[in-house]
């Protein structure tokens, strides 16, 4: 609408079905005034996604071929990357077309910038997996509620979801390793809470525990989707598995009644993802969409929109392709938080010899790590 309202941009298409959408513009869909005025109250994507299937020069042919002047790419580390690579070719040609990114991914995964257009909406949904999870966990003896959500390499769902639900007892993500067995081992750790509280709940990220299921030979081989990602093994029935197993021993020697671990474990999976944006998100959307306009057509290009420190911001796509926004656990970050908040043993990380000055944080809780 910005673009018809403010510029009078009579003709803005959506290309479906990601990158490999570009190759068959007879499937591009108009997206005019009736087509979008709805789609802040749904979830998803009318447009779809895939995996794989760039090719930028086929897709920079397939612009000029059609005559697009501004291109807008909505998506999150990967859709990333092949907008620098399409802008980086854009530019070796010294085509009139500018290409803009709006930052859009629940993962909260992209640098630099404060967070991500559907960050909030998932963190809310997950949010409330953990109090249905608690609720199954206070319903009976030494109950114990396990619930996994979405993070392959950054645990931030899973970290502001546990701040904010204030019931969780261990939280567990990809930056930081953790050990089962021992003195500071998280079995030690929940069986303090169930016996002290007679439950006990944990929050586990999706990409959590990867190297510790590799060493108790959970690993099969190693296999990759078509965008080059590793496919993880699910350390959601791993982990209830080790639990129930070395919490019912404790149990039973510690105690002559017989009742054992009651576990329930709750995986929202899709549903984190798959919902309607709430009001918050709606509105940062709506920002982030005017900037991208206003920044193309004012001729800029290879430019992120976002939100850094609260300011918005225009950032060149090459400062933040190829990098990733982790948890910062080394810098009085909220991590710190989680460990206070839960108890949890806080396990032993790599320290960051930088300075805390030298290092660039984000209001999420991240830091820069470079993937290349």
């Amino acid at each position: 609408m910005c673009l018809r309202r403010q510029y009078g941009v009579t003709q803005t298409y959506g290309v479906p079905t990601g990158y490999r959408g570009f190759l068959k513009p007879e499937t591009w869909r108009l997206l005019d005034e009736e087509a979008v005025k709805n789609l802040h109250n749904q979830g998803g994507s009318i447009l779809g996604s895939s995996r794989g299937g760039h090719d930028t020069n086929a897709i920079v042919d397939s612009l000029v071929e059609q005559g697009v002047t501004n291109l807008f790419v909505v998506g999150g580390d990967g859709s990333i990357r092949g907008a620098a690579k399409i802008a980086d070719e854009v530019k070796a040609r010294k085509l009139p077309i500018s290409v803009a990114v709006v930052p859009k991914t629940i993962d909260n995964d992209v640098p630099l910038i404060d967070q991500t257009f559907g960050f909030e909406t998932a963190v809310d949904a997950a949010r409330e997996a953990i109090d249905v999870a608690n609720v199954e966990a206070e319903g009976f003896p030494y109950g114990l509620g396990v619930v996994k959500v979405m993070g392959r390499n950054s645990g931030f769902i899973a970290m502001h979801s546990a701040l904010g639900s204030c019931v969780t007892d261990l939280c567990l993500v990809p930056e930081v390793e953790f050990y089962l067995d021992g003195p500071g081992g998280i079995v030690d750790h929940l069986y303090e809470r169930i016996v002290a509280n007679d439950k006990a709940v944990v929050v586990v990220a999706e990409g959590a525990g990867q190297e510790l299921m590799k060493a108790t030979g959970a690993n099969g081989e190693v296999v990759k989707d078509a965008s080059g990602n590793v496919l993880l093994d699910d350390v959601g029935p791993w982990l209830c598995n080790m639990l129930k197993k070395r919490l019912d021993e404790r149990l039973a020697e510690a105690f002559d009644h017989g009742d054992k671990l009651t576990l329930k474990y709750v995986d929202p999976s899709y549903m984190v993802r798959g919902i309607a944006p709430n009001t918050s998100d709606n509105l940062y959307c709506l920002q982030l969409a005017h900037n991208a306009v206003h920044g193309s057509m004012a001729g800029l290009s290879s430019f992120l929109v976002g939100s850094v420190n609260t300011r918005e911001c225009y950032v060149p796509i090459d400062l933040v392709a190829n990098k990733r926004n982790v948890i910062d656990t080394s810098h009085q970050s909220l991590w710190e938080y989680v460990v206070f908040s839960t108890g949890q043993p806080s396990f032993q990380t790599e320290l960051d010899p930088r300075d805390d000055g030298d290092v660039i944080t984000t209001a999420s809780g991240g830091v820069i790590l470079s993937t290349e």
